[in-house]
């Protein structure tokens, strides 16, 4: 590289790492697309705590970046030669903020964590402003939970607030429809933060209402349901079950209205004497939800037309409700404390159970492709 183009780099690098270093709470890190070096202006742009890089100058400092960093990796892996650590910090930031998904990079920026070369608060808020700019970036979502695992194994769990994380995934998939990596590390956080998890399930019907077609919240939102009801959660307040009563009425042509005679016809193998209160709220709170959520894509359905989105959410959604009921009256799971998981189900007709036979018979008038779905995932036999 000439004298000049290697001036030019060092300079626009300096000034990356210079507003880093400076603004703590930079929300987003954008490229601006210019041709050309205009009025031989800076290409940085640093605005109301936004930093802007023109195009122009990305080819030249990213390869200058890149192999600076290079070089200092084996100086200090290899030759075990001096290294300057700000020097090095600096060329490894503009080398991720350009191109985030190269490993090695957030490889060594871990290995700085663990030398204190790097300050994980700062870190945390540095893989944010990467993922502003590349909301996809499985890489930076890794880094965030290997900080987060750093940091619990120092310090322990109780100083985390994991909502921050919730919102800066909900951030993440706002802005780019089908992220993939963004829902995964949301239930990442979820896992360790079950006590949040009573929130997501009204979070996530925001977020359908703005992004229709969007599955990947439907299945989401599918996950939460089933966590829920493992971890047998109700609403102290969720008495009258309308949404399960309602779809009962409407299939069986009853009128139902006390929770007595719901439990009756749902579990009829079961003696309301011999179930555990708490796993019977939480069976009764969850397929309601459920069922509301059938509710709910029928209204989708209605407003914004047929979508593979709303029937594979409606599926599982059914699917929850027929195996949710199976398992509950083949098994133990509402009468003990313990859990039977839901891969012990037996698929078979419950001819004993009137409300599954109207799910069946309901089902069996949408068409040849959704029994044959019925059939392979339900056990329903529409032969007999």
């Amino acid at each position: 590289m000439d004298h000049d183009k290697f001036s030019l780099c060092e300079r626009i690098i300096g000034e990356i790492n210079q507003v880093i270093q400076k603004d703590r709470d930079l929300l987003s890190f954008e490229l601006i697309p210019v041709e050309t070096n205009q009025n031989n202006k800076s290409p940085v742009l640093h605005v109301d705590h936004n930093l802007g890089l023109e195009s122009w100058c990305i080819k030249y400092i990213y390869e200058y970046a890149h192999k600076e960093v290079l070089k200092y990796k084996s100086n200090i892996f290899h030759s075990k030669q001096y290294w300057d650590v700000k020097e090095f910090i600096k060329y490894l930031n503009t080398a991720v903020l350009i191109n985030p998904d190269v490993g090695t990079y957030w490889n060594l920026r871990r290995w700085l964590v663990e030398k204190n070369q790097l300050n994980q608060t700062r870190e945390f808020n540095f893989s944010a402003l990467v993922l502003s700019k590349k909301p996809k970036s499985s890489e930076a979502f890794s880094y965030r939970r290997w900080l987060y695992l750093f940091q619990i194994s120092i310090s322990g769990s109780e100083s985390i607030d994991w909502s921050i994380e919730l919102g800066l995934c909900e951030e993440c998939a706002d802005k780019n429809i089908s992220n993939y990596h963004a829902w995964s590390h949301r239930q990442w956080v979820l896992e360790r933060a079950t006590d949040l998890l009573k929130f997501e399930m009204y979070k996530t019907e925001k977020f359908i209402r703005k992004h229709v077609h969007d599955y990947s919240c439907y299945h989401h939102r599918q996950i939460v349901l089933q966590n829920l009801y493992y971890l047998n959660y109700y609403e102290v307040e969720e008495s009258n079950f309308k949404e399960i009563t309602d779809l009962l009425n409407v299939l069986m042509k009853k009128n139902v209205t006390s929770q007595d005679e719901l439990i009756s016809i749902l579990l009829p193998n079961i003696k309301k004497v011999d179930m555990v209160d708490a796993k019977l709220k939480s069976f009764l709170y969850c397929i309601n939800f459920a069922a509301s959520d059938i509710k709910f894509t029928e209204e989708l359905n209605y407003m914004y037309g047929k979508s593979l989105a709303f029937e594979s959410h409606r599926r599982a959604m059914l699917k929850f409700i027929i195996e949710t009921i199976r398992l509950a009256n083949s098994t133990n799971t509402i009468t003990t404390d313990c859990w039977q998981p839901s891969s012990k189900i037996i698929k078979k007709e419950y001819t004993t159970n009137q409300f599954l036979e109207a799910i069946k018979n309901l089902e069996a008038t949408r068409g040849k492709q959704h029994q044959r779905w019925c059939k392979i995932f339900l056990g329903f036999n529409f032969e007999t």
